[in-house]
Formats: C-alpha cells, sequence, structure tokens
C-alpha cells in the first residue's frame, strides 16, 4: 500500500481450500487477498507478488478493467501511483 502500486487491498481470512495433490484429496485453509490497482501497475504487482509470496507458485487471478464498474475503475485509478516511465 505505501509504495502506491495498489488502490485498496482487502485480505478474507479462512477460507477452506479442497485440492488434488499426487492422488489425495488435500485441504488446507488460506487467506483470499484482493487488490485494486490500475492495469498499467501489473507487471510491477505481479513481480512483487511472486517474490514475496509464500507458494511456489501462487495464484494470480485477473479482472479485465472493461468487467468493472467504470465509477469505481476510475477512483483505483485516481488513488494509485502510475508506474515510473522507463
Amino acid at each position: 500500500m505505501k509504495s502506491g502500486i495498489a488502490a485498496c487491498i482487502q485480505r478474507i481470512n479462512y477460507v477452506k481450500s479442497y485440492y488434488m495433490r499426487e492422488g489425495k484429496l488435500k485441504t488446507e485453509e488460506e487467506k483470499i487477498v484482493l487488490i485494486k490497482f490500475p492495469k498499467e501497475n501489473k507487471d510491477q504487482l505481479t513481480a512483487f507478488l511472486k517474490k514475496n509470496h509464500p507458494y511456489q507458485i501462487p495464484e494470480l487471478v485477473f479482472l479485465a478493467p472493461e468487467d468493472v464498474d467504470k465509477v469505481y475503475l476510475e477512483r483505483v485509478q485516481s488513488q494509485a501511483k502510475k508506474p515510473a516511465k522507463k
């Protein structure tokens, strides 16, 4: 948040995940994190998450900006910093 990459972060604690691993049903308590950010920050945010996430392969799911309410999207874009131009 302090870096300005995202406009808002929400954490949902204690969801239960079920998945198959090596032919066995596994279950684990996990957290869901929702991060609202402008699409221009996607690469920077993705790199940060992959570097800092405890899982080797984190689940990163992105919604297309056209699928987000336009007024809300404008708020997110105005609150987050854009990446520096290279």
